[in-house]
């Protein structure tokens, strides 16, 4: 199985999810699944959706369907958290005495935020910190760190 299609934990998650969704819309399950692939990722097959952010779109739409909110939250910010954790990972190879320190200098000198860095720092410390931040800006962030790694190795 190539590593982008979903896993055999996933495709159960979504038939148990759909089904939900699909019998509180009243909605027979296989034509409620093929509507929101289409709608919500363009796509007709399950071997389609990527099992990072893909799966997570579609999830975050089916708990939404099923009336579980707090669900759909959960996947909304998936992204979010999955590139938390590869950027903290990789601000403490570069500095692990104080990974979310230097972290805030780096948001702050490439203008991604203006903001008093101790402050800053303090946000990165909890998990809701991460959501004032776009995927595209902590993609971002990332390459800068992933550059000074392979540049200092």
């Amino acid at each position: 199985m190539p590593s982008s299609t979903l896993t055999r934990p996933q495709r159960a998650a979504f038939w148990r999810a759909a089904a939900m969704a699909a019998k509180e819309l009243g909605e027979p399950l296989e034509s409620y699944r093929k509507r929101v692939m289409r709608e919500e990722l363009d796509v007709e097959h399950l071997a389609d959706v990527s099992r990072t952010t893909g799966y997570d779109c579609l999830m975050a739409r089916i708990w939404h369907d099923a009336g579980r909110d707090d669900l759909a939250v959960n996947c909304v910010t998936s992204a979010t958290t999955r590139l938390r954790h590869v950027i903290v990972a990789a601000a403490t190879q570069i500095a692990p005495e104080s990974p979310l320190w230097y972290l805030a200098g780096i948001m702050i000198q490439s203008r991604t935020v203006i903001m008093d860095r101790s402050i800053l720092a303090a946000r990165l410390s909890m998990d809701s910190g991460w959501l004032d931040f776009t995927i595209p800006q902590l993609r971002r962030i990332l390459a800068m760190l992933q550059t000074h790694l392979r540049r200092h190795q």
